[in-house]
């Protein structure tokens, strides 16, 4: 129980320093974009920014499964599990507010400027992430409230994975009918690979470290492999429909 509080302290501490870097600074040294380049057709690195909504979706589902859990607790483990949430929050605000400007500026922005935009959102959001896996081995999290967390995460993704899935199908309809059989025969296993991730998540039968582990790397294995996909997709097709 010692080493449970004590950890659960170390986070008041350790949170702040994933301290996440200001919208303005993706902006600094980039070329001004013509009218043009922000135009048009919503491009791949501009869906990936509007892609930074679903995951403010999972951070609130996680802080909100943590907070059932920091309720469990009493005394001085649950003051400091309290701060500890406090800080965690504070974290996904200043991502919200990091993701909206990112997504506010980026009809204006060069991809360049958006790609920049990126990878700053992504560094932040794995910063949030081993937060909230420092937290669930602290507090010794047991299988539901790992698997409530997971799940919640994957339920947010699977929306726009889904959205975006009906958005490729509908771009493909603007193809020549003899490349259109190839492409929707990669949607389809772009669809495939959206219901291996839930599968995966059925098989968590354990609440220890590597298994939950291993779970999430599936997991992030398949969101790395879907934006993969969608992004080549997506590129045969505009090549297709010049």
């Amino acid at each position: 129980m010692k080493t449970m509080r004590s950890n659960i302290f170390g986070l008041a501490i350790l949170i702040p320093a994933l301290a996440i870097a200001g919208p303005s600074a993706f902006a600094q040294g980039a070329a001004t974009p013509s009218p043009a380049q922000g135009a048009g057709q919503t491009s791949v690195p501009r869906q990936a920014i509007q892609w930074t909504q679903d995951s403010l979706a999972e951070a609130d589902a996680t802080i909100a499964a943590l907070e059932r859990e920091a309720a469990k607790l009493q005394g001085d483990a649950r003051a400091k599990a309290d701060a500890a949430l406090k800080t965690l929050r504070d974290t996904r605000d200043a991502y919200r507010a990091q993701a909206d400007a990112a997504i506010a500026n980026a009809k204006s922005w060069t991809d360049a400027q958006v790609s920049a935009a990126q990878v700053g959102l992504d560094a932040s959001w794995a910063a949030f992430q081993s937060a909230r896996d420092s937290y669930l081995d602290a507090a010794k999290a047991d299988l539901a409230t790992r698997r409530a967390v997971l799940q919640a995460e994957l339920e947010a993704r699977r929306t726009v994975w889904l959205q975006s899935i009906e958005d490729l199908r509908t771009r493909a309809d603007k193809v020549s009918d003899d490349q259109r059989a190839a492409i929707e025969a990669r949607i389809a296993a772009l669809k495939a690979q959206v219901d291996d991730a839930q599968a995966r998540l059925a098989r968590l039968e354990e609440a220890s470290s590597t298994a939950w582990k291993a779970v999430q790397k599936s997991y992030a294995d398949a969101r790395a492999l879907f934006y993969e996909t969608y992004r080549s997709i997506r590129k045969a097709i505009d090549d297709a429909s010049k």
